[in-house]
């Protein structure tokens, strides 16, 4: 049995691996701001990624969960109905993909690096009673062939924004892009919203969270 000694020591190294996981970002608001300057070559084409690489590669951000609040401003502008297919890339615990199904009928997709998630999403979906709606994989957000979503939704980091502008040009003619927070780059988007909620940091304090939304086609780069 570890001594009460080696107990006090081991937390605070415990603590400061956790810590170290979480990317040192500015506030959500700050990077909310258009950032015309960050470009991604729309010929940069990513590696295949195997099963193998999965198991072993991490999140390329912290998971951090949408709002209910934002979750219904999302599915209300972009107009989801039962006819849709709803993608989410890097769906976390797939509270977006569960509420697209159980407001509005609509099939959903998620795609998750994190196998943890993954099995969360499903098991979200299974309790809400949707899961011949929903269904959700282990899955590179880079790799994903948006040709068949008429509803791509998003809460990624600028630069993973930008990285999947080549992605989008393969979504059909009409798909709405509904976004998170975060925008394309200086792409002009078709609104813009504002909503109150909490902020993941601090639940005692809302801040406005911003809800984005493009058509397709979307340009690669600023017009």
């Amino acid at each position: 049995m570890p001594s009460i000694r080696t107990a006090r020591l081991a937390l605070p190294c415990l603590l400061l691996l956790s810590c170290s996981r979480h990317p040192s970002t500015a506030s959500h608001i700050a990077d909310a701001a258009p950032s015309a300057s960050l470009a991604v070559p729309a010929s940069a084409a990513p590696s295949p990624t195997t099963p193998d690489d999965l198991l072993e590669r991490p999140r390329d951000a912290e998971y951090v969960p949408t709002p209910q609040v934002v979750i219904d401003k999302m599915l209300e502008v972009a107009q989801v109905g039962p006819t849709d297919v709803v993608y989410d890339l890097g769906c976390g615990d797939g509270r977006i993909l569960v509420e697209a199904a159980r407001q509005k009928g609509a099939s959903a997709r998620g795609f998750e690096i994190d196998p943890a998630l993954v099995s969360l999403a499903r098991d979200n979906a299974a309790k809400a009673g949707v899961s011949h709606l929903v269904h959700v994989e282990q899955a590179d957000l880079f790799q994903v062939d948006l040709s068949k979503a008429t509803v791509l939704a998003l809460y990624l980091m600028p630069w993973m924004m930008l990285k999947l502008l080549p992605r989008m040009q393969r979504l059909p003619k009409g798909a709405r892009v509904v976004s998170h927070d975060f925008d394309l780059g200086g792409i002009r988007p078709a609104g813009i919203w504002t909503v109150e909620a909490p902020d993941h940091r601090d639940a005692w304090r809302p801040r406005p969270h911003f809800v984005y939304l493009w058509r397709a086609p979307i340009p690669l780069q600023v017009e």
